[in-house]
């Protein structure tokens, strides 16, 4: 070591350069601001869409065509609906998978509205 040969040491814990790029740092409201608050949120501003955009209108929604002979409307509509519900569930479950490092905020926030976006497209499916 005496002649002038620099060793480098990598750390015991496997980590790379790639990940100390990431802020590490605690963001624990955040970590859990952003579940609830979609949890919260996402049915209440879909609620509201739904609301607003079936105002009125008492015509069958387009996905129900292919089911109108059997008068399957409403398994249809409780199908789709399911789907979104459980699209929501998983998607929200996931955004507590995501580490609560403040590097990974962005993250959370873009899951979030994800999960928020599968709720909304209900009740657009709904109108159309």
């Amino acid at each position: 070591m005496g002649s002038g040969h620099i060793v480098h040491v990598m750390p015991l814990t496997g980590t790379s350069e790639r990940h100390s790029r990431i802020d590490r740092r605690r963001d624990l409201a955040g970590w859990l601001v952003t579940p609830l608050l979609t949890l919260v949120a996402g049915p209440v501003v879909a609620g509201c869409l739904g609301m607003l955009v079936t105002l009125g209108d008492q015509s069958e929604p387009a996905f129900c065509d292919r089911v109108r002979a059997e008068n399957g409307c409403e398994e249809a509509t409780l199908a789709m609906l399911a789907g979104h519900a459980v699209g929501f569930a998983v998607l929200w479950l996931l955004l507590w998978a995501v580490p609560w490092w403040r590097g990974l905020r962005a993250v959370r926030i873009l899951l979030a509205l994800v999960a928020v976006m599968v709720l909304v497209a209900a009740p657009i499916r709904m109108a159309g």
